[in-house]
């Protein structure tokens, strides 16, 4: 069982990386955005046996920073990495669209925020938006995913065997 959850939490952190690559060439959002409800629900599949092994401490609120105290030691700061890049480029995409999102609305291109229109965007600026708004979820995702993915590869052997 081991070895399915690295398996599953390596190809979820690979998926996230391909798909913040493909931002940069021009992938659709379209394409994409359906993939990442399904990367977030195995996530949370493969979060919950680890959840489930650690606990009482997986309860803590600080439980993900504190999960790689059995592993190398490289571990957490790579995590915190994940985390900051995934944070900067939330905080780099809100600041820059106004809190608003890149929408169609009767042919022209807008940052829309709960109905108002904020911006008329250019067709650059759009496909510039749309791209932004898919490398930050995927690096956050990415965060989501490396601490499974370390878990299971460098965790408690004895306690999460099958």
């Amino acid at each position: 069982m081991r070895r399915v959850a690295i398996f599953l939490s390596a190809c979820g952190f690979a998926a996230n990386f391909l798909a913040y690559v493909g931002s940069f060439s021009g992938a659709s959002v379209d394409t994409i955005f359906p993939w990442f409800i399904l990367l977030f629900v195995g996530w949370i599949m493969l979060f919950i046996p680890m959840y489930v092994l650690e606990y009482p401490a997986s309860r803590s609120p600080i439980f993900f920073w504190k999960f790689a105290r059995c592993m190398p030691s490289w571990v957490a700061p790579c995590s915190m990495a994940l985390a900051l890049i995934g944070i900067a480029h939330l905080v780099w995409f809100g600041v820059h669209s106004g809190l608003g999102v890149p929408a169609i609305r009767d042919g022209q291109y807008v940052l829309a925020s709960r109905g108002r229109i904020l911006k008329v965007l250019t067709e650059s600026d759009y496909f510039a938006f749309r791209a932004a708004g898919i490398r930050a979820c995927a690096t956050i995702m990415m965060s989501f995913y490396f601490a499974p993915m370390t878990y299971w590869w460098f965790g408690p052997r004895d306690r999460a065997e099958d």
